[in-house]
């Protein structure tokens, strides 16, 4: 039986993943084709864990520090942002809530500290 994940797909997943925030904090692709695109990675390619077995296990650990910057789009971008509509409506700024504009500004947050990449 293979592991969840094997380090190449891992790897693999990242790189593409890593290139898609560089690009949309470019400003190369829109945050509806990122958002489309990465697919809530974090969370698709089960960078938890919660699929993986000891040696799965291991690889994530070995690539956490890529990892934990998925965690921080998934957990403060995304799951915070919404529709630009709903974005200026008061009840979901007082949520925390905020359109693509501010979620484009925290992923070049984010882009700054990948790997050999400056928004």
């Amino acid at each position: 039986m293979n592991s969840y994940p094997t380090e190449i797909d891992l790897l693999a997943a990242l790189d593409r993943s890593d290139d898609l925030v560089r690009e949309c904090a470019a400003g190369h692709v829109s945050f509806a084709d990122f958002c489309a695109q990465y697919d809530n990675f974090y969370w698709s390619f089960a960078l938890d864990g919660h699929e993986s077995d000891q040696a799965g296990q291991a690889v994530l650990a070995k690539y956490a520090a890529r990892i934990a910057l998925h965690q921080k789009v998934a957990d403060t971008i995304l799951a915070k942002s919404c529709s630009d509509t709903d974005a200026v409506k008061e009840s979901y700024r007082a949520a925390g809530r905020f359109g693509s504009a501010e979620a484009v500004a925290r992923l070049k947050l984010v882009a700054a500290g990948l790997l050999g990449g400056e928004a």
